[in-house]
């Protein structure tokens, strides 16, 4: 049996799919298991234990001038000759990926968009929310029963000497959506009232000013594989709804994630120990990536920092040096 598992982005969702590989690998475990990705997220891939072949599709060869060199790559995927390829992606080019392939049995969802069903020889029915579940779906479709937590990933030993493992905070606080971005401003208020907790912030995106002498600032600095460590070995992690989100879940951090613009029941996190924080908001979850208000963006900005260390007191057994305000954030513990 060889299979092939088209999910080339993003990041959050390669993770909450990384179940179906395990998946796979525990109902057929002599298949050989192949997983198409773009180049961006093989650090993240490349080491998973049910995941035999990363196909790498690199995004230069999608513009005009990479032609000839996608050409040859779609050949060398033809050449696998594959029983199986499940498309996760769901679009028109993965649904033109997985039709080259020439699989004789190709999955893919019936909600799947731009034209891609048409390139599938079966049609799975999409379940309701979570996001996960549409992944889990494959392996329920195939017989097999999922395992919403078989992430299996495999983080190196944590190797920032300044951090001990389980007693500091990792602050992630980028977006690729300006409607899903914490005012920055609260996290140095987050840090200020809790001078006895080590914070560590990671991410990439615009900078601003963390100071601290309890901050180590690790933005920009860490591969995927240091920062899984970083996430993995933290007593608590603070984030937006995010890809490092979605990865300090899969990795059983306790996580704290942070919506406003978009929908906690359709793409939270999915870990043991998530908790999802938010305002109601009457215009929340609106799904856009700029606000019709501009500023504030009440869905992120009612969220305060005390709400927040109200959290961090709770999970790190400290008491913060301001009182909680009467409680107007709806928290939702998942775990």
């Amino acid at each position: 049996m060889k299979v092939l598992i088209v999910k080339p982005s993003s990041f959050g969702d390669i993770v909450q799919a990384l179940p179906v590989a395990t998946g796979l690998r525990r109902y057929w475990p002599d298949a050989e298991i192949h997983w198409l990705t773009f180049d961006a997220y093989e650090p993240l891939l490349r080491d998973h234990h049910a995941i035999d072949r990363l196909m790498i599709l690199r995004r230069r060869d999608l513009r005009p001038g990479g032609w000839l060199r996608l050409w040859r790559w779609i050949k060398a995927l033809r050449a696998e000759r594959y029983d199986l390829v499940l498309d996760l992606q769901g679009l028109l080019r993965s649904g033109i990926l997985t039709w080259l392939t020439k699989a004789p049995l190709r999955l893919g969802l019936a909600t799947a968009r731009e034209g891609s069903t048409l390139f599938y020889t079966e049609t799975i029915l999409e379940p309701p929310p979570p996001a996960q579940e549409k992944y889990l779906e494959f392996l329920r479709h195939l017989g097999i029963r999922p395992d919403p937590y078989a992430f299996d990933l495999a983080p190196p030993p944590l190797a920032v000497a300044s951090l001990d493992p389980g007693r500091y905070v990792v602050l992630h606080p980028y977006s690729r959506w300006r409607t899903k971005l914490w005012p920055w401003r609260y996290y140095q208020e987050v840090v200020d009232a809790l001078p006895e907790v080590r914070f560590a912030v990671v991410g990439e995106g615009p900078w601003f000013p963390l100071h601290g002498e309890n901050v180590l600032d690790l933005r920009g600095r860490l591969a995927f594989p240091q920062l899984m460590a970083v996430l993995k070995e933290a007593g608590a992690v603070v984030s937006t709804d995010s890809g490092p989100s979605h990865l300090a879940a899969a990795l059983g951090a306790p996580t704290l994630a942070l919506f406003g613009a978009t929908d906690w029941q359709k793409t939270r996190p999915i870990g043991r120990h998530v908790t999802i924080e938010r305002y109601p908001a009457p215009c929340s979850p609106c799904m856009k990536r700029s606000c019709p208000q501009k500023i504030p963006m009440v869905c992120m900005s009612e969220i305060t920092p005390a709400h927040v260390l109200r959290y961090l007191s709770h999970r790190l057994g400290i008491v913060p040096r301001h009182p909680f305000p009467a409680e107007s954030v709806r928290v939702i513990g998942l775990e």
